[in-house]
């Protein structure tokens, strides 16, 4: 099945329940045409969409559903008492969100660099297809969904969908070809040398302290894999099918552009978070900090798990739709054509919605080395620690992006109907719910520092015998600075 014949797998949608259409029926069309749609919206900016041909709280049910059972795994790990408890904590709840966004305005120097260019890109990107041959694609897809929804019901299918993703504009920056170009040039600079005197005079005093330089095969992994998906994200737009991922080259591909995505976004969230996990710890974040890739470096690949914690629906999409383009036609019929669909349709929005279960794992990366088995036990204790106060952190940010990506989309579906306003209200709803993801993930860090174990204090003369006879302590030690000093050590870092 080649790239050009892979939209045919929609046209056999016959499924069966209510709003049915018998097979080759103009609804039985339509139903395949905004199934098409929403996984087109999907890989082309992480708008979670309904692949029905009928406005429902779908969403809102899943949401629903995924809430209750984390709050039921938090019951398991607590105990009902101490899971409700910390659930009503109205007081704790308030306290989190003012330190969650104390780290949020710490972060200031990166958050605001983020925020501009990732305007800038997505408007850019606006503008281009505007202006290209997508336009008519664009009036035909707003078309398409003014026949079967309202302005009303789209905004709030739209914002219950939108809960399902509280992190899609941190965990998913890989798309980002400004962000992601400037990181793998930062990237290559640090791992060849090409540095600024002032992070030279940082590495010399990090090996005079007597500590080893992490990170440094995962620099060549990641600007290796950085520069490959660049390419590839190049030649997709050239060749007109931005909107899909591109394939029917190699079957290999099917398998490293998925890496290549993970890679990328791992990177990405792993730079945000040592940003955020910094702004909180006080003689940390000094202008000597910022910018160093090798500390985000320290948390790989335990930031790749945490991507794919938060957007596991992004890579299985790209892997199903890739991998389809290498089988026969004839797999688009039976119960094999209704489980694809049901993958790069309703499982995309299941799959989803189930990732809210894990979406603790991502803060957890934040006070860890980069380890996969540490994340885990992180997670469990987390879940033992703080579940409650999980639970409720995890429907704050569902409800914030919901409300906020609602709200977008009921502004800019008040506008005549155009072809540009559908691609333009899903921008204008990433640009409503970055400052909530943002915020959403430094809460998940202040949380899971809290879960963290208590380190012991040392005697002064036990730091002397373990530093050996004759060493000085670093420069940074004695004030307690940067991530691997004691004051790091101290909140728990690493442990």
């Amino acid at each position: 099945m080649n790239g050009h014949g892979i939209p045919l797998i929609w046209s056999q949608i016959a499924e069966g329940g209510a709003g049915a259409a018998a097979p080759g029926s103009a609804a039985a069309g339509n139903a395949g045409s905004m199934a098409l749609l929403a996984f087109r919206r999907w890989c082309s900016g992480l708008t979670l969409s309904s692949p029905g041909p009928a406005p429902g709280a779908d969403g809102l049910r899943i949401l629903l559903i995924a809430l209750a059972a984390l709050l039921v795994l938090a019951v398991a790990c607590q105990g009902i008492g101490t899971a409700l408890r910390q659930l009503l904590d109205l007081p704790g709840h308030v306290g989190l969100a003012r330190r969650a966004t104390g780290r949020v305005w710490g972060a200031g120097q990166l958050v605001a660099a983020m925020i501009t260019v990732t305007v800038l890109s997505w408007t850019g990107g606006l503008s281009l297809g505007f202006l290209s041959e997508r336009s008519d694609r664009w009036k035909n897809d707003m078309a398409l969904v003014s026949r079967s929804r309202s302005a009303g019901e789209m905004a709030l299918e739209q914002g219950a969908l939108a809960a399902l993703t509280p992190l899609r504009d941190v965990a998913g920056l890989g798309d980002n070809l400004p962000i992601l170009s400037l990181a793998v040039y930062l990237i290559f600079r640090a791992s060849s040398g090409m540095v600024s005197p002032a992070m030279k005079k940082a590495d010399v005093a990090a090996i005079r302290g007597g500590r080893a330089v992490e990170g440094s095969g995962w620099a060549t992994v990641v600007w290796g894999c950085g520069s490959l998906y660049v390419l590839y994200r190049i030649v997709s737009r050239a060749s007109g099918g931005a909107d899909l991922p591109l394939g029917g080259c190699l079957l290999i591909e099917a398998v490293v552009v998925p890496i290549l995505m993970i890679v990328c976004d791992g990177f990405l969230l792993a730079w945000l978070l040592t940003e955020l996990r910094n702004a909180g710890l006080p003689g940390v974040g000094a202008d000597e900090e910022r910018f160093r890739p090798d500390s985000a470096l320290r948390l790989m690949p335990a930031a790749m798990l945490g991507c794919l914690a938060a957007l596991p629906s992004r890579y299985l999409g790209t892997l199903v739709f890739l991998s389809l383009q290498h089988l026969p036609r004839s797999v688009g019929s039976g119960a094999g054509g209704r489980a694809i669909r049901w993958l790069l349709g309703w499982g995309l929005v299941d799959v989803q919605g189930a990732s809210l279960v894990a979406v603790g794992l991502v803060g957890v990366v934040a006070w860890g080395r980069g380890g996969l088995r540490e994340v885990l036990r992180g997670g469990r204790r987390l879940l033992r620690a703080e579940g409650g106060h999980l639970v409720a952190t995890t429907a704050m940010s569902a409800i914030a992006t919901a409300l906020l990506a609602g709200l977008a989309y009921s502004v800019l579906l008040l506008l005549p109907l155009a072809g540009w306003v559908l691609p333009a209200a899903d921008s204008y709803s990433h640009y409503a719910t970055l400052p909530a993801g943002l915020w959403t993930l430094a809460g998940l860090i202040e949380l899971a520092q809290r879960s963290l174990p208590t380190a012991r204090a040392l005697a002064p003369e036990a730091v002397d015998d373990a530093r050996g006879p004759g060493e000085a302590a670093p420069a940074s030690d004695a004030i307690g600075g940067g991530p691997d000093g004691p004051l790091a050590v101290a909140a728990g870092i690493g442990v």
